[in-house]
């Protein structure tokens, strides 16, 4: 196949030099306008930019519709930190359609008590629920042994068929759940058993079109050079989200600082690609998440646990806002983005966990089960939490005083609160705030600690819109030909229905896209 040559690679290589200089002045991470050339290096049926569990759904599917498939994977095998991998390994599977369709409905509302408010077409939801369904027995096709139940219902009693909306790890042989490492390790398996084309250390900088269609893209292997690669069927965009974009993230979220725990290596490559070629965007702000911790020295923020150990959220005059257990969950970032009209101020941002010395050698602040401390291995977080008071990352006080002073934070102010707050753990009753009685545990052991806290998300669910063939489209709603996309770039997700709600859909959508790819193919 050939396309007209509207420009020779050397001028298009030039192109791609100077509007790397113009991004950088920006901002923004650098990222070539599409190029339209026919001097491929190489080709290939179906081209799946991105190597998550979209990409893994989507190379699978389409080798296995009797596509040659290839995979292009920035990082390198051995710094892979997907964030299928760094997850809990939980996918979405509903009981049926049409409980899933009428639970959808209402999540798909950016205003849920408002019908009128929903961003989704009832076709789309249709689809989705259809897919999602499916994704056990597609699991089972490639020879998954068994599942963990890992949530009975959807996040919501009240919305209809909340009951159907169930999540599911894989087995253990001792009867657990895989964790994300595992659950990858499963995809990788059969993309690597089918003898799929997966290129590591291979980044797409620009996709390739002519006359409206992408053709392909080009990319740079580990040795620096450029290739142009033919796509018959089409592209795949599954190169995950912006959560490392720093540019991306003041432009589109809600607020900013926000801290997100997964790829460090998300830097937005598809949605910036998908623009160059007149994609249409959607569900920019769309987040879910709770409350992280970021530090300066290290490229992702980890996740933060609420138990019963001594502890409490104050903002930044040191007052509580909320039970510190309903700081967990996948809207609790919300309870972060209070905005002080008065002081033109987000009061909340940062937040600050403080805890004494009696829960400090209780265990990791931090999950170790997945994330950056879980067994991705990224880091290793000390059991008593010393190293990372070491580190700086939590701030240590003699004195509530003394550590109210270091985080900024009004010492008498904070010292009211806690004297408030451990009243009510002996007595059994949050008046305040209603904090469930068996996590009102008093606050009082000397030397004391805080870490700060900031709106915390797993991932970004903005991205190019795409219809219900997984096609990107543009701004008028039609399908730009020959690219598709899949995962948290792009997602559906309005409200974000349940734990395993994006690992879901990189399923769902990954094997809609690679079956719809390969029947262009041919």
């Amino acid at each position: 196949m050939t396309s007209k040559s509207l420009t020779t690679r050397r001028e298009f290589l030039s192109t791609v030099a100077v509007s790397g200089t113009a991004a950088a002045a920006t901002g923004f991470a650098a990222s070539p306008p599409a190029a339209q050339t026919r001097d491929w290096d190489e080709e290939t049926d179906v081209l799946v930019l991105g190597y998550g569990a979209a990409g893994a759904a989507a190379a699978v599917t389409a080798h296995d519709a009797g596509a040659a498939v290839m995979v292009l994977e920035k990082q390198a095998e051995d710094a892979h930190t997907c964030n299928s991998k760094m997850c809990f390994g939980v996918w979405l599977t509903p009981d049926n359609v049409e409980d899933a369709v009428a639970y959808m409905k209402v999540a798909s509302r950016v205003n849920v008590e408002m019908p009128e408010s929903q961003d989704v077409s009832d076709e789309m939801i249709h689809v989705w629920a259809k897919e999602m369904v499916s994704n056990n027995k597609w699991m089972s096709s490639l020879g998954a042994k068994g599942f963990t139940l890992f949530a009975a219902q959807g996040r919501d009693p009240d919305w209809p068929g909340n009951s159907a909306i169930k999540a599911y790890q894989l087995a253990t042989p001792g009867g657990g759940g895989e964790v994300g490492t595992g659950f990858f390790a499963f995809l990788h398996d059969k993309v690597s058993s089918r003898g799929i084309d997966l290129r590591w250390g291979m980044p797409a900088i620009s996709l390739v079109e002519e006359d409206g269609a992408v053709l392909g893209a080009i990319a740079r292997g580990p040795d620096g050079a450029e290739k142009a690669i033919l796509a018959r069927g089409g592209v795949i965009l599954s190169t995950g989200g912006f959560n490392a974009d720093e540019a991306a993230k003041r432009t589109y979220l809600p607020a900013y600082p926000m801290a997100f725990y997964g790829n460090p290596d998300n830097t937005g490559d598809g949605l910036r690609m998908a623009q160059a070629v007149g994609a249409d965007l959607w569900h920019m702000t769309v987040l879910g998440g709770g409350l992280k911790a970021q530090f300066d020295d290290f490229p992702t923020a980890f996740t933060i646990g609420f138990g019963p150990q001594p502890h409490i959220v104050v903002d930044k005059s040191g007052r509580r806002f909320k039970a510190e257990n309903h700081l967990a969950g996948y809207s609790a970032y919300w309870n972060l983005l209070a905005f002080d009209s008065v002081a033109n101020s987000w009061s909340r941002i940062p937040s600050w966990l403080i805890f004494d010395e009696r829960r400090r050698p209780a265990g990791p602040m931090t999950s170790t089960l997945f994330g950056a401390a879980g067994p991705i291995g990224m880091y290793e977080w000390s059991a008593d939490n010393s190293a990372e008071i070491e580190r700086g990352w939590i701030q240590k006080g003699e004195t509530l005083e003394d550590l109210a002073q270091q985080i900024g934070v009004v010492p008498e102010t904070l010292s009211e609160e806690v004297t408030r707050y451990n009243r009510f753990a002996r007595g059994g009753r949050d008046e305040d705030h209603g904090r469930m009685p068996q996590q009102l545990v008093a606050l009082d052991e000397p030397p004391y600690y805080a870490l700060k806290l900031l709106p915390g998300l797993n991932n970004t669910c903005g991205g190019p819109r795409r219809n219900e063939r997984a096609e990107v489209v543009n701004a008028f709603g039609s399908a730009i030909p020959g690219l598709y996309s899949a995962g948290e770039l792009g997602s559906i997700y309005v409200q974000y229905p349940q734990g395993g709600a994006n690992v879901g859909e990189c399923l769902a959508f990954g094997r809609i896209a690679g079956r719809t790819a390969a029947e262009r193919a041919g």
